[in-house]
This record gives structure tokens, C-alpha cells and sequence, in this order.
């Protein structure tokens, strides 16, 4: 299967937004609204496993589960698992140039200066992540475009 590089990497980059726009929407934002997310950074990173006891409340499982069915929890928070899956799965430069991105929020010259590239590169290296991205999850998001067939 042949893609449009161009339409698949804007396609990609309207799906996760700016992240320095407040009022721009886009998919990941719903998602993560949707999955009732407010800390993007556990997506990105595993969480740390401890021996330490926690303390559980009790709760409505029913009352749950059919508040995650009519306002789409479970399924926001499974894609967003599939979507932090892709990031770790890829190589560490482009999973990391999405993570700073779009978890961290950072600008490109911000991303420049942290990883010691040139803006332009960081444009460059992250237009070549969201296109990794878009095939690693294909299966899953469809953030593909496919060359049209004359």
C-alpha cells in the first residue's frame, strides 16, 4: 500500500492540534477530555510499580461501567492506550519529538533547544514522526491517506 506522505503527516498533525491553541479542537484533545485525562504525561511514560499498599474506596462498578458506555471513557482511554503504545513502540527520537510536543506542550524552538537541533530539523523530525505515527497505528486511528490509484 502506497501513502500520500504530505496529506498522511497533515492529517496526523490535525489530529493531535496545536497544543499551545486553548480554543483549537482536535481528536487527541476530545480524547483526552473523553477519557477524563488531565495528565497526558502517564500516556507517554510507564507508570512505577510499587510493593506499597494502596487504598481503594468502594465504588459503583455498575454505576460506572455505564457512565464510561454513555460518555465514552473505556474507549477514549483504549485509544489513547493504543496511541501510547505507538509511542513507545517507535524509534526513541520520534516517539520522544511527538511526547514533547503534544504531552509536554512545548514549541518547536523550545523542542530545538532541548534536543540540540535546529528548528528546522525539529520540523523535519517531527513531520517524519507523525508519519511513522500514522502507520504505527493504522490499524487503529486510519490517520493514513492513500495515494490515489489513475
Amino acid at each position: 500500500m502506497t501513502y500520500n506522505r504530505v496529506k498522511t503527516i497533515k492529517k496526523v498533525s490535525d489530529f493531535f492540534g496545536d497544543p499551545n491553541a486553548i480554543n483549537t479542537p482536535s481528536d487527541f484533545k476530545d480524547l483526552l477530555d473523553l477519557a477524563h485525562i488531565t495528565n497526558v504525561d502517564s500516556l507517554y511514560h510507564s507508570p512505577v510499580i510499587s510493593d506499597m499498599p494502596t487504598n481503594r474506596s468502594i465504588e459503583n462498578r455498575m454505576e460506572e461501567s455505564t457512565i464510561n458506555h454513555l460518555f465514552g471513557g473505556q474507549p477514549a482511554k483504549d485509544e489513547l492506550a493504543t496511541i501510547g503504545i505507538a509511542l513507545h513502540n517507535m524509534e526513541y527520537r520520534f516517539g520522544h519529538i511527538i511526547y514533547l510536543r503534544h504531552f509536554k506542550f512545548m514549541s518547536i524552538e523550545d523542542i530545538a533547544e532541548t534536543v540540540d537541533y535546529s528548528s528546522s530539523n525539529v520540523r523535519k523530525l517531527l513531520d517524519t514522526a507523525y508519519y511513522k505515527f500514522a502507520l504505527w497505528t493504522e490499524e487503529y486511528l486510519k490517520l493514513t491517506v492513500s495515494v490515489a490509484v489513475e
